[in-house]
């Protein structure tokens, strides 16, 4: 079933006709030096947004100290560590309303979708992990936003023996000036009550265990349309990283902000 769930959303991204990719760099240092990297972290994040016939599909990708070597393991107690972390998902919405021919959705709710992802990691070759996610997409018209979108999902993590429960959302809000007035509020999260095995006596219903919240909005300033009169292909700004249990580990939260430089194709 999750090979197959693989298969079809690459598929759907070979399928695709409208897209936009971009290729971005962050730069922080006030992040935890207990997780596998230096608290001074640089990331390259690659992104890939496209529209197909029936819906969209998304597929992301951060590499942690992208380059440089890594040097040590996770369990080191150099204080010189940093790890070539990787970090990444594929996913799809599929319209209701396009699959049916007709709107799917009431008032603030423009459209209701099925949403199908594919989430992967690993980090210095250890703690590797897969996740899986199915539920609802839902498409919400709210003053103000370019877009905003909310998620229902299961999260199927194969390591443990139950599944959890994830919300979710994006967002985009664009503030337009004039050539050299441009900004961009965008950003997204994603948080669970609990996650995995929740019946076990190990990790009860609700256990401070499973839950996680994770929040990385960003304000952009749109250098490129001042530079060029193009929109959208270089921003400069900053990410603010917010992590309620990392990794899903105990009071191992982590807050940042980033300095970031994004490039879209």
């Amino acid at each position: 079933m999750r090979n197959k769930l693989l298969a079809a959303l690459l598929g759907l991204t070979l399928g695709t006709s409208a897209y936009a990719v971009s290729v971005s760099l962050l730069k922080g240092n006030n992040f935890r030096d207990d997780l596998g990297y230096r608290k001074d972290k640089t990331t390259m994040t690659i992104e890939n947004f496209a529209m197909w016939e029936l819906g969209s599909v998304f597929f992301y990708y951060d590499i942690t100290e992208p380059t440089t070597d890594d040097g040590s393991s996770l369990n080191s107690k150099r204080t010189d560590a940093f790890s070539n972390q990787f970090f990444g998902g594929i996913s799809t919405a599929i319209s209701f309303s396009k699959v049916s021919g007709q709107k799917v959705g009431y008032g603030f709710i423009k459209d209701v979708s099925l949403r199908l992802e594919l989430e992967n990691g690993s980090g210095n070759g250890q703690n590797n992990f897969q996740n899986y996610f199915y539920g609802l997409q839902y498409d919400l018209a709210i003053p103000g936003f370019d877009f905003f979108t909310l998620n229902t999902v299961l999260r199927d993590n194969p390591n443990d023996a139950g599944v959890g429960v994830q919300i979710g959302g994006f967002w985009q809000m664009t503030w337009d000036y004039g050539r050299w007035n441009r900004y961009k509020f965008t950003g997204f999260f994603a948080t669970s009550p609990w996650d995995g095995d929740q019946n076990s006596d190990k990790h009860p219903f609700f256990a401070k265990n499973g839950r996680y919240l994770t929040s990385q909005p960003q304000l952009l300033y749109d250098l490129g349309y001042g530079l060029w009169g193009k929109q959208n292909r270089l921003e400069v700004g900053f990410e603010y990283a917010y992590f309620l249990n990392r990794f899903q580990l105990k009071d191992k939260d982590e807050k940042c902000l980033q300095y970031m430089m994004k490039i879209t194709y």
